[in-house]
């Protein structure tokens, strides 16, 4: 049979599997020991014990191949795409069960918030598919904060097992993953005695002392942060506030209108006192009142923002922040120092409301 298809069918394939096509069927030196002897064991460098089974259809001159693990089939597929014009090859054409491997990969992000689509533009730049397989539940039908992909690798390329969007960390697992290092996001060894920069990845310094400008984790270009990344859909939250070490601009004192009261303890309780007597007065003569507390409130109130300290504002500006527009506001922290000192503070694992106490006391602590 001359062999005109490259192609197994769908409903024959088979894992870790090769097709081996004969191009004359009839030609008996080049029948079933001529595969196993030169083309797999001579070409292939794979053992008899390597290979699990062989369905052979020596009329039509077809051999199915399946090995005994991703390894040794991996091996193969390389040598095989290494050396397409080698000799012993001649008169076959071999090629795999699956043109291109498809692996599943389980994606975990510690916060349910970050974007899926974010997180599928960085997964994608290691793929020449990227499906979307679904969440993952438990067994109460409830979101794990798990997705679940298939994939087609680039040739040489696998995803990161961990990065980071803004100040989110996230894992992504896949059967068959090397060996890889949490603290410089490289494959090949562990963190157990890295001294790579985990901001460059070269030897002789560390993260705080690197001489190249940081990155954007999301477009891994220079100039600006994952926050400000232009290439984000989703634009973050502007805050009225320059953070780090200059002076913050900070509203200390609300001015009350109508029915709020005023944050003063006497104040506020001789202001319950009036609204109940004075209910029904004029509504003019109730404005006037309520005028006149807010300026005395406001006057004492902007008169103390002078002598607080860098961290005092600080702390007053964020701690009735959510814990999302704090961690926006550290992704973007000018001072890069002080922000690896607050990240290395709050520490990994905890949970928000503790992740934000940490920081403010931090803030309070500061001079």
């Amino acid at each position: 049979m001359a062999a005109k298809d490259d192609v197994v069918p769908v409903f024959v394939r088979v894992k870790n599997s090769v097709r081996v096509v004969a191009a004359d069927p009839l030609n008996v030196e080049k029948g079933l020991i001529y595969v196993v002897e030169v083309i797999l064991e001579e070409f292939g460098r794979v053992s008899k014990n390597e290979i699990l089974a062989i369905q052979d259809y020596p009329r039509r001159g077809i051999y199915d191949v399946t090995f005994e693990g991703e390894g040794v089939f991996h091996s193969f597929v390389r040598i095989l795409e290494e050396n397409p014009a080698d000799p012993r090859l001649s008169g076959f054409k071999v090629f795999p069960h699956f043109a291109e491997e498809e692996i599943f990969l389980v994606v975990k992000t510690y916060s349910p918030f970050v974007p899926l689509k974010e997180i599928e533009t960085v997964l994608g730049r290691y793929c020449k598919k990227l499906t979307f397989g679904g969440k993952i539940l438990n067994e109460l039908g409830i979101w794990t904060s798990k997705y679940r992909f298939k994939a087609v690798l680039e040739k040489g390329m696998y995803p990161p097992a961990r990065f980071r969007l803004g100040t989110v960390n996230i894992d992504c697992f896949f059967s068959g993953m090397p060996e890889f290092c949490r603290r410089c996001k490289q494959y090949g060894h562990l963190a157990d005695g890295c001294v790579l920069c985990q901001n460059c990845g070269i030897t002789g310094h560390e993260f705080k002392s690197c001489p190249l400008p940081r990155k954007c984790n999301f477009c891994f270009q220079g100039g600006h942060l994952y926050a400000a990344c232009p290439k984000r859909k989703v634009k973050p939250k502007e805050v009225d506030v320059t953070v780090g070490k200059s002076l913050m601009q900070v509203e200390m004192a609300p001015i009350f209108h109508n029915e709020e009261e005023p944050t003063d303890q006497a104040s506020q309780s001789e202001f319950k006192v009036k609204r109940a007597k004075e209910k029904k007065r004029e509504e003019k003569k109730r404005k006037k009142e309520e005028t006149g507390v807010s300026s005395s409130a406001e006057s004492v109130d902007f008169g103390l923002i002078k002598t607080l300290s860098r961290g005092e504002k600080l702390y007053c500006f964020f701690k009735d922040k959510s814990y999302d527009e704090l961690m926006e506001a550290l992704d973007t922290w000018p001072d890069a120092e002080e922000q690896q000192d607050i990240l290395k503070k709050c520490g990994i694992g905890r949970a928000d409301r503790e992740v934000k106490r940490v920081v403010l006391k931090y803030f309070r602590d500061l001079m």
